[in-house]
């Protein structure tokens, strides 16, 4: 049964290239057409009669129409959806919602139609099929393909609603041939409780014949070690884990950068790896890379229209809206989605930047709340990630997690500066050398960051702190946001984060601290 599933899949992955191909050369085209379709899909809600659908025809009429707009201003439409009201933001009423949060935002009730989800199955579906191009279908199929997401389970919301988490609602609808072969099964991914659902998974994939793992690399870390230590439990150590899981092909990611992880993952498994990233967001899925490097793909057969804004004209009154027509490369661009699910002009929250044309590819930047400019520097997560990535290599070292935030001046000290709370699994052995190299690689990828620290006049050295192995895992558990999609802050413009940090740490183990 294996081999004709297999040859299918592999003919239908050639099929899918074509296929994007021929949309990338009407990017702009297919793009409109996807806005007008979704308008006049919409246009008896509530939301089409209140921005006049009905005269919607072109990308600058809805333009005109409907404003950008975050989550806290799409919410009242979304609880009226939730609450029994029909035909809000999209035709009918939503059954099913996803509930996605952030460590420094609330949560978020993201409605998913049957039109959004299939939005989703097919980006999800293209991952797979790029797995397939890379290492054929034979090699996957033959085994277990294993899937660390959120919990299955689901609980009542609103009037007559559910809500679970992305990841949950997709395993409720995998297709036959990858529920035979998924891994952990239902029954143990709706185990609500994180602990024990990934030493559950761990126990049971430490026996398993794993060929393709998903999931997000600083969870996936740790599940690499709960399958060591079932091994070590079950009398059968290993040193990595290509000799328990000696046919693992390929890795699909996303939700954080993975160059701060690849040392730990070349360790851990032994073997080289095909790595897919993938921009699952919980509004849309927004990108897959299509090609080994240069960046995420934009998928435009999604069913979802985007608009891009600069930066800088996030929070005025005329903000500019690029569209896939127009965007610049190497432009920093706030991101925004117009979805089948009833979300119009929704700003992500993310940021950008386009690498190449034709098609479009994009890195993801960061945040547009995380960011850190207390001292007019104005330094974004790429920025820190990068000149993490460098210390570490430089030094040989290796980060498991870390987070960056604002040292604000004191009676002692007249200027302020960053402080870097870093969690190492091999620790440099200078650690002032380390903060030399973050700090000049910092002046170099931003200019403000270099005018502020020349001569110290506006800012004073990086100060690293280092924090006792576990630090993290203890206070995302704390906040209750342990496991599943849930993410560090890589930088925050204020101390929230690094003073919950610090508290957790000191309640474990002094505490090393240097300042170059």
């Amino acid at each position: 049964m294996v081999r004709p599933v297999a040859a299918l899949l592999n003919w239908y992955a050639a099929q899918r290239r074509r296929a994007w191909e021929g949309i990338w050369r009407r990017a702009a085209a297919h793009q409109e057409a996807t806005l007008l379709r979704m308008a006049a899909t919409a246009r008896q809600t509530k939301f089409g009669q209140a921005h006049g659908f009905h005269t919607v025809r072109s990308i600058a009429a809805y333009q005109e129409h409907v404003p950008l707009r975050t989550y806290a201003e799409f919410a009242p439409l979304l609880t009226q959806a939730a609450g029994g009201e029909e035909d809000v933001t999209w035709p009918g009423r939503p059954r099913h919602w996803m509930k996605t949060s952030g460590t420094t935002a609330g949560d978020k009730y993201i409605p998913v139609t049957p039109e959004a989800f299939a939005s989703h199955r097919k980006g999800g579906w293209d991952a797979f099929l790029l797995a397939v191009a890379h290492v054929g279908a034979a090699p996957l199929l033959d085994g277990s393909l294993l899937f660390l997401g959120g919990s299955t389970s689901l609980v009542p919301y609103g009037n007559g609603c559910l809500v679970g988490d992305l990841s949950g609602l997709v395993v409720h609808r995998l297709p036959p041939v990858i529920r035979s072969r998924y891994s952990p099964g239902q029954d143990v991914a709706a185990i609500r409780d994180w602990e024990r659902r990934i030493s559950v998974i761990a126990s049971l994939a430490a026996s398993q014949d794993i060929r393709l793992v998903s999931g997000m690399p600083s969870w996936t870390t740790i599940l690499f070690e709960r399958v060591v230590q079932a091994r070590r439990a079950s009398g059968r150590s290993i040193r990595t884990l290509s000799e328990c899981w000696p046919n693992l092909k390929v890795y699909i990611h996303g939700g954080v950068a993975f160059p701060p992880y690849l040392q730990i993952f070349e360790e851990r498994i032994g073997h080289p790896l095909q790595r897919i990233e993938v921009y699952p967001a919980s509004e849309g899925f927004v990108a897959v890379q299509t090609e080994p490097c240069g960046g995420l793909t934009l998928m435009l057969d999604y069913g979802i229209f985007y608009e891009f804004v600069p930066v800088e004209d996030l929070g005025s009154d005329c903000p500019r809206r690029h569209t896939v027509a127009d965007v610049e490369l190497e432009r920093p661009y706030a991101i925004a989605l117009t979805t089948s699910a009833g979300l119009w002009s929704y700003l992500l929250g993310d940021t950008v930047r386009f690498t190449a044309r034709d098609p479009l590819r994009l890195q993801i930047t960061g945040r547009t709340r995380h960011f850190v400019n207390a001292f007019g520097e104005n330094v974004i997560v790429e920025e820190v990630e990068r000149a993490l990535l460098r210390a570490c290599q430089v030094t040989g070292t290796e980060a498991v997690e870390f987070t960056v935030a604002p040292r604000y001046p004191s009676r002692t000290e007249a200027r302020g500066g960053h402080e870097w709370l870093v969690e190492f699994r091999k620790a440099p052995t200078q650690l002032a050398e380390f903060t030399r190299i973050l700090d000049e690689t910092l002046m170099e990828l931003n200019h403000d960051y270099h005018t502020k620290r020349e001569d110290a006049v506006g800012m004073l050295a990086p100060q690293v702190t280092a924090l006792p192995p576990g630090t993290f895992y203890r206070w995302m558990y704390g906040i209750g946001k342990l496991g599943d999609q849930h993410k560090v802050p890589r930088v925050t413009n204020n101390r929230t984060v690094a003073e919950e940090l610090l508290k957790v740490a000191a309640r474990r183990m002094p505490l090393a601290s240097v300042a170059v």
